[in-house]
């Protein structure tokens, strides 16, 4: 009995130990919507956002199914915001402060300028997606 129960908690503790895929920042996916996506009247581009999901920002490779890689609109998002700056908590608390910071990101990152030399908002206005799926 007692090596059914060590047993049982080895196993229930590598479960909750084992790592997850990445998923976005709910707070990010959450402020493009509310910035971008809400705003725009091109139906395509919101079914491609709706879609895309985690792709908007992340990308799977074939060998890896993991969605830690991020696009180029990944890459440029997180040049102006930080995962760890954004904890439910402060997003409750300080709620202002936090919308303030999202505006002034949204606004450089839509403003800059992708690989291939055309702005995220140009992307956007053209009914595509901001970011390459599936590309470095």
């Amino acid at each position: 009995m007692k090596k059914c129960a060590l047993l049982m908690a080895v196993l229930i503790t590598a479960s909750i130990s084992v790592p997850t895929d990445v998923q976005a920042v709910p707070a990010f996916a959450k402020a493009f919507k509310a910035r971008v996506t809400d705003k725009s009247k091109n139906a395509d581009f919101v079914a491609a956002v709706t879609a895309a999901k985690c792709n908007l920002c992340h990308f799977a490779t074939p060998e890896s199914k993991s969605k830690k890689q991020k696009n180029d609109f990944g890459k440029e998002i997180g040049k102006h915001l930080s995962k760890k700056n954004y904890t439910s908590t402060r997003i409750r608390e300080e709620a202002a402060a936090v919308s303030k910071e999202f505006d002034a990101a949204f606004s450089k990152v839509m403003a800059a300028k992708n690989p291939s030399g055309a702005t995220y908002q140009s992307r956007v206005d053209a009914g595509k997606l901001p970011g390459s799926v599936n590309e470095k």
